[in-house]
């Protein structure tokens, strides 16, 4: 866990602090002498003075218990939490009370830490936000900035801050991080030099206030598709989390960079409209203020001609493959843009762009000269997206290999197989992070859709194998869902698995 410090040493007092944060109560109740050590939300790391934020949870007054006995001494909790622990301690706890303590965190947290990258960019959307953040602190890298990405694959750096950011901490593989470590990352990667930041907005951080005080000039926002419904329950209310982002993060005279082909960047323009937000357009042959036309398909990259405003940027080459990595460059470019690079500066750099870990990502090829591509789609739209891209650099068969994840979105499942009985020639149905549910029932939902063109082998080794040892001269595989990830989820173990790693071997025993 990342150790929590203050920014300084010296005891802080808390209603300067309060006041600094925009928590607004009632301060006469309080001691304008009273201070705090450190901020915590963690019941377990609490030590002596702590301020602790007790997020509201079904063990919420155990945690309060285990704060206070550790030493914390003011309390941040919500009013109803405040009224049932009222009288049960010692005079000198304090507690405060506010309706929302995800968003008091954020706001704390943003004080305690108090630096940012001067540069801070976000992006959210059901898809692409991985490649669109890496796509950034790659053109960063080329135009020679200090610069950093977070989210789903890590932290990643530029060369250039490599070398003043050894002393970073080793953070966990999250879309979007707790407020106490975000924040506390944002400060060291401030302190280590590093001016450019771009992060993923997931819709869970969004929804829990883990990024609200974030300093962004720019959002990004790539599409809304079917995903997380076991939490969010409707798309209304997922597309309400999204839209956080720049309903209540992004604020008044920044940038916003929206996808004009979804259905839901007409409501976002509307919101941030009203809140005196600018924003830029991207999209593939359609009006937009960023477009993309005349797109040429060839067997390992794409070209394209670049419009914005009055200008034609033509034959433009990108070493990527689908029409989708084109939306995610177009959004990096107008987020670009946003913070002030100039258009002129990025045209050349769109083909140094290289493939983002696990998102069509070219493994290799068989003696018999068919190609093998990993792909982290595990939604309906990423699975079809990404099955009509290599169709177009398919000469032959189109085999997919995929499963979906246990305790997870289940109305997806038969989508997924539609989608692929459709749009591939062969299918593979196998596992991927069952976890506590039964594999086989999984496996059965997906069936149900495409039963007639699918053989199922649930060992997702054994299927790779199985795959790339019968796909044929002129064959594309796609192995999809997993992408980035070297874990396999069986009930509560997590085992070592790594499509890249198991395709590789199945190639090499080919040779």
């Amino acid at each position: 866990m990342l150790q929590k410090k203050a920014v300084d040493a010296d005891q802080k007092s808390l209603i300067d602090f309060l006041e600094r944060s925009g928590i607004a109560i009632d301060f006469e109740r309080f001691s304008k002498d009273l201070v705090f050590n450190n901020l915590c939300d963690d019941s377990r790391a609490a030590q002596p003075d702590d301020f602790f934020i007790a997020i509201p949870c079904a063990r919420v007054n155990e945690n309060i218990a285990q704060a206070i006995e550790q030493g914390a001494t003011i309390v941040l909790a919500t009013p109803e939490t405040v009224t049932a622990s009222s009288g049960k301690y010692a005079d000198h706890i304090n507690f405060i009370a506010h309706p929302n303590p995800r968003l008091a965190l954020s706001q704390l947290a943003k004080t305690f830490f108090e630096y940012q990258p001067k540069t801070l960019v976000a992006v959210t959307g059901t898809n692409g936000k991985s490649s669109v953040v890496s796509m950034l602190r790659q053109f960063w890298e080329h135009l020679d900035y200090k610069a950093a990405s977070l989210g789903t694959l890590g932290i990643e750096l530029t060369k250039q801050a490599l070398s003043k950011s050894h002393h970073l901490p080793k953070i966990p593989s999250l879309t979007t991080y707790g407020s106490m470590t975000f924040f506390s990352l944002l400060r060291e990667l401030q302190q280590s030099g590093i001016d450019h930041a771009a992060f993923e907005g997931s819709s869970h951080g969004l929804e829990q206030y883990r990024t609200h005080g974030s300093d962004l000039c720019v959002a990004g926002f790539t599409n809304l598709t079917q995903d997380h419904l076991d939490y969010h329950q409707t798309m209304e209310k997922y597309f309400q989390a999204k839209a956080k982002l720049f309903s209540e993060v992004l604020q008044p005279g920044k940038t916003a960079v929206f996808n004009a082909k979804s259905d839901y960047a007409k409501q976002l323009i509307e919101t941030v409209t009203a809140r005196n937000i600018h924003f830029i357009t991207y999209g593939i042959d359609e009006e937009a203020d960023l477009k993309a036309s005349q797109i040429k398909s060839h067997e390992n990259h794409i070209t394209f001609d670049l419009e914005y405003k009055e200008d034609i940027y033509p034959n433009i080459t990108l070493n990527l493959i689908g029409s989708f990595q084109i939306e995610n460059t177009l959004c990096a470019i107008g987020m670009l843009i946003a913070s002030g690079t100039d258009i002129r500066d990025i045209i050349p750099l769109i083909p140094k762009l290289k493939p983002v870990l696990g998102r069509m990502e070219f493994i290799g090829k068989t003696p018999t000269d068919a190609s093998v591509y990993v792909d982290y789609a595990h939604t309906p739209d990423a699975l079809e997206n990404t099955l009509k891209s290599l169709r177009a650099h398919t000469k032959n068969d189109l085999w997919v290999l995929f499963g979906c994840g246990g305790d997870r979105d289940q109305l997806k499942r038969p989508l997924m197989g539609k989608i692929a009985f459709e749009l591939a020639d062969k299918i593979i149905i196998t596992d991927d992070n069952p976890r506590s549910e039964n594999a086989s029932s999984i496996r059965e939902q997906i069936l149900a859709a495409c039963t007639q063109k699918a053989r199922e082998i649930s060992d997702r080794k054994e299927a790779i194998i199985y795959a790339v040892t019968n796909i044929k001269k002129g064959d594309t595989l796609l192995i999809a869902g997993k992408g980035h990830e070297t874990g396999q989820i069986i009930g509560n173990e997590t085992l070592d698995f790594s499509d890249q790693k198991e395709v590789q071997a199945a190639l090499k025993e080919l040779v």
